[in-house]
């Protein structure tokens, strides 16, 4: 098996309103990786991270995942391959009346079937998986209480077992300490890095501090204006090139 578990080419993305938010961006990601994209907000990373997993079609390029072209798959194909890419998101899209259990569960879609997972059956695999989950993130105590009675780290934590119950080989993660306080984001990635790291799930994770970059990433690789500008280790990110991503006179904000 291929160390490259996705490759991105020249990938090109152009809303209707005529809006270029990626513009030939290019790069690989190592199975077992845990990579960050950093830049401004509106560089394109949140679109990038979107056409990795076919939510948008890009204009351009391609995106190869296990040696797969799947920018051209359509239909029960394209579904396939979008469960073995998993994503949080920023505001954690839980639903609310929910139990945390029933949350994590919802991550098993894709095999219990729609209506099936309507009427609320699911095999007694998937409802282990998702409590193994919610105990590998720390969350299982809370399993039978409703989403909303959580606070937004903990609903974090449910999103990210809930992406696991769907049993995929790349975690998409957009911003997912965007919306919490600083003293949760560290909880947050911990957890993040936990999965990276004893699960040897790859990780591709939008985030917009470099102290928090500096700390989780094995990798880093930033955007500016849709193009890619910097690839490698984020502990070469000095000065110089915090002013290229971010521009002259951004100043560095530090998560402890």
């Amino acid at each position: 098996m291929s160390d490259t578990i996705l490759k991105v080419e020249k990938l090109e993305k152009t809303y209707d309103n005529g809006v270029q938010a990626l513009k030939g961006v290019s790069f690989d990601v190592k199975r077992g990786e845990f990579l960050v994209i950093i830049g401004l907000s509106g560089s394109g990373k949140s679109t990038l991270l979107r056409c990795l997993n076919n939510l948008h079609q890009p204009t351009g390029g391609r995106v190869t995942f296990n040696g797969e072209d799947i920018t051209v798959v359509k239909g029960s194909k394209a579904r396939s391959i979008r469960s073995k890419i998993g994503m949080i998101f920023q505001h954690f899209n839980l639903i609310p009346r929910y139990s945390v259990f029933k949350n994590a569960l919802s991550g098993s879609l894709s095999r219990a079937g729609t209506l099936k997972s309507l009427m609320g059956i699911y095999n007694e695999e998937d409802k282990k998986r998702a409590l193994d989950y919610l105990d590998l993130v720390g969350i299982k105590e809370k399993a039978y209480i409703r989403a909303d009675q959580l606070s937004g780290g903990q609903q974090q934590r449910v999103a990210i077992a809930r992406a696991l119950t769907q049993n995929p080989e790349i975690l998409l993660a957009d911003e997912p300490v965007a919306s919490l306080d600083p003293a949760t984001c560290h909880t947050v990635m911990d957890y993040l890095k936990k999965v990276n790291r004893e699960l040897g799930l790859t990780v591709i994770c939008n985030l917009h501090f470099l102290s928090l970059v500096r700390q989780y990433a094995d990798r880093v690789i930033a955007l500016k204006g849709g193009e890619l500008v910097y690839e490698g280790d984020p502990s070469h990110i000095d000065e110089k090139w915090f002013e290229e991503i971010y521009g002259e006179g951004a100043k560095e904000v530090h998560i402890n």
